[in-house]
């Protein structure tokens, strides 16, 4: 093996749920605290799910771990059972005596309400685990239920923890089923490791392993939450076969090659390696490479568009255009100079020929206005064209950075500049009244309580029943508020909103205040 190659104690990817090897990542913690939770309430059921190899089955077994001597338990690891199967089965585990021929589902629920009757005057607590819980029939999960319905004044004496993936949530949701559904204190479902967790879990197993350097390089790491998703039973199925293919090769280090081709072996059917075309990055680099071509062809494309206006070279209609255009400027000084050069005549031939010679002197100067203009007129309209694009431009306003404090400019008049430094003023002042109400909102950076709240605030606020509470990290959390369910942006009643659901709390506003209250709480 590769347990001295790489100086290991012993295998540290095997896929059994060692508790040596139990990695408590945020998310685990979350799930402990919410089952803990629902055990320390009046009872009932509580569920955990999440998706294959999430370690939920871990989680139980650390929940296991922690009991109190107080407590008797009955693990049941295979649930594809009947409903007198699933009581036959409970009787074994707390070992509860019955006839095994015979015995009808009556017998055996009186001989277990006996045994929760005893159990509660010997102040035992008697708790009830099913992992796989969505293999179970829909009939079954109604015998479980009724088997709750035993209880006192102030707690139920049998207490169910569901264990499964995330059909058993859709199996809940059926209407035959509403009221199991109602009677769940405390929901939780567990998601896959992100990047960063992933680092620190294969950390913790090799350190565990008495190997305190680095097999896997910064690229293997990365691949392996690619191919696993962060999904710890198959983290530990490519780790464990990387460590054999990096042995089998003689390298010290793991890196991205020696993972994909594990994961090969590893997962079997289905692994699948994309092409390189396929693959994240390279699609990236192809649409950036296509995007970049396109601009620069354009780029490209306008250049050869582009007109100089200085150069001599002028496409004929561009010509045409601008020497319409400064005749335009200069139509004025161009009459005046030419009834100035054509010869005098009397008033009836001028009246007559006047029209017919500003038609051809109008037409021969668009055509040849080189031949037709004399070079008076050439000045004229130079001078006249360099006082229009001379003509001065307002200035823009500005405005100091450091005080912002306007400066007077020329042409505007005071009271305009007034009304703007009244504005900047106005929207300082604002601000910084926002900063400061938006402060009063937290203590020490974190979010008030309810019971931090002033009177007016506690006192407008009606009476609150968390009874249940799910948050899933990086996903959409609820929480089952008067026993209805309940999401963020929700308005409770009264002007309570909803305004987050966090891991341990829920942050709520109420006319304008916002503070926090715990996850599962009474008010």
């Amino acid at each position: 093996m590769y347990t001295n190659f790489f100086s290991l104690s012993e295998p540290p990817f095997s896929i059994a749920p060692n508790p040596k090897y139990l990695f408590m990542s945020d998310r685990h913690r979350e799930a402990l605290t919410h089952l803990n939770y629902g055990l320390d309430g009046s009872g009932g059921f509580v569920l955990l799910t999440g998706e294959v190899g999430t370690g939920k089955t871990t989680v139980s077994r650390c929940l296991m771990a922690d009991l109190p001597e107080s407590t008797q338990l009955a693990f049941i690891l295979n649930p594809t059972l009947s409903s007198q199967e699933l009581l036959a089965t409970i009787c074994d585990q707390l070992k509860i005596r019955y006839r095994k021929t015979g015995a009808t589902l009556k017998t055996l629920t009186d001989k277990i309400s006996e045994k929760l009757l005893r159990n509660h005057a010997n102040n035992i607590d008697t708790l009830l685990i099913i992992d796989e819980a969505q293999h179970l029939e829909a009939e079954v999960l109604e015998q479980l239920r009724l088997l709750t319905n035993l209880e006192t004044n102030t707690k139920k004496l049998l207490q169910v923890i569901l264990i499964g993936q995330p059909e058993l949530q859709q199996l809940l949701k059926r209407r035959d089923l509403r009221q199991l559904a109602q009677r769940i204190t405390a929901r939780y479902h567990l998601l896959p490791l992100n990047q960063q967790e992933l680092v620190a879990y294969i950390k913790h197993r090799l350190s565990v392993a008495d190997c305190h350097r680095a097999l896997f390089n910064k690229s293997a790491l990365v691949t392996i939450h690619k191919l696993s998703q962060g999904i710890p039973r198959l983290i530990n199925l490519i780790c464990h076969s990387a460590l054999m293919e990096a042995y089998n090769s003689n390298n010290a280090v793991i890196d991205k090659k020696i993972v994909y081709k594990a994961a090969s072996h590893a997962l079997g059917d289905d692994f699948e390696q994309s092409a390189w075309w396929q693959q994240k990055n390279a699609k990236l680099a192809i649409a950036a490479s296509v995007l970049a071509l396109m601009l620069f062809s354009g780029f490209w494309l306008g250049q050869g568009q582009h007109i100089d206006v200085a150069s001599n070279e002028l496409p004929k209609e561009v010509e045409l255009q601008v020497k319409e255009e400064s005749l335009q400027v200069s139509q004025p000084i161009i009459e005046q100079e030419l009834a100035k050069e054509l010869p005098k005549e009397s008033p009836a031939k001028q009246v007559k020929k006047e029209p017919e010679q500003q038609l051809v002197i109008s037409s021969e100067a668009q055509e040849k206005p080189s031949k037709k203009i004399p070079e008076q007129l050439k000045i004229a309209v130079k001078k006249e064209n360099e006082q229009v694009n001379e003509a001065p431009k307002p200035e823009p306003l500005t405005v100091k950075k450091n005080d912002y404090q306007i400066e007077a400019v020329d042409g505007v008049s005071d009271d305009l500049l007034a009304r703007f430094q009244a504005a900047i003023d106005d929207t300082k002042d604002s601000s910084n009244n926002f900063e400061a109400s938006d402060l009063n909102q937290s203590v020490d950076g974190q979010i008030k309580s309810l019971t931090q709240m002033p009177a007016w605030v506690q006192e407008g606020v009606p009476s609150l029943r968390f009874e249940q509470h799910i948050y899933a990290s990086g996903g959409e959390g609820w929480v089952n508020v008067n026993g209805r369910d309940r999401y963020e942006g929700d308005s409770i009643a009264n002007g309570v909103i909803i305004d987050q659901i966090l891991p341990q709390q829920v942050v709520l506003t109420y006319r304008g205040e916002i503070f926090s209250l715990p996850a599962l709480t009474n008010w």
